[in-house]
């Protein structure tokens, strides 16, 4: 399981009108154990507005096999919510990820999903995905050994200095996560983390392919 350093931080990234990020706490949900239990359940929408459910089954749908089991296995213990107004998030933010303690929330902010930007639902939902399978199901050395697969991200300008974005490592795992689930068919904009893509997705998620498998395998 990822590593258990106590980790509590918000990265904001702002590039191509994208404000996006992840705030959570590696200790208690990191060290959650997936059981059959919880691989059974599914994702909860419960709050979530019967147009909008739609379109989030819809982006995970889209996915390739590979990454549509990674999201199976940790569904169960995901809560998405579409107040992101609430959290205090400005208004240019489309999306966070955070810690519940015992698993994840996704926060969309549907006011820019259902608007100008419908067209980065799907890149938007996996890459929140991406965020709760970076901290829920893959280990600390697999991220790292991906990560070395993702090309020096360019600069984000000095509004982001200090604040990670789009040179943070969880968000460089969870904006490539996206693009290899979607095969690369995404928006310019809805990359939006200036994060550069690999010269092959396909050699990219191949751990990530053969960690689906292995979910699959008799223990």
């Amino acid at each position: 399981m990822p590593g258990s350093a106590l980790r509590a931080l918000i990265l904001v990234c702002l590039c191509a009108g994208i404000f996006a990020g992840v705030l959570r706490t590696r200790g208690a949900a990191a060290d959650t154990e997936i059981t059959p239990e919880i691989r059974a359940a599914t994702l909860n929408l419960d709050s979530v507005a019967p147009q909008d459910r739609v379109w989030i089954q819809n982006a995970i749908a889209t996915a390739r096999p590979e990454a549509q089991r990674l999201i199976a296995e940790v569904d169960g213990l995901v809560t998405v919510r579409t107040d992101l107004r609430a959290a205090g998030v400005p208004e240019d933010a489309i999306g966070l990820t955070r810690s519940n303690g015992a698993g994840a929330e996704i926060l969309l902010g549907t006011d820019r999903l259902n608007s100008d930007r419908a067209i980065d639902r799907d890149m938007v939902v996996l890459h929140e995905f991406g965020h709760v399978i970076d901290f829920l199901l893959v280990d600390d050395d697999l991220i790292r050994r991906l990560d070395a697969g993702i090309p020096a991200s360019r600069e984000c300008g000095e509004a982001l200095d200090g604040a990670g974005g789009c040179t943070a490592l969880q968000e460089r795992f969870a904006d490539t996560f996206a693009k290899w689930a979607l095969r690369g068919r995404f928006s310019i904009a809805g990359a939006g983390y200036g994060v550069p893509t690999p010269p092959s997705l396909e050699d990219w998620g191949m751990p990530l392919g053969a960690l689906a498998i292995q979910l699959d395998t008799p223990r």
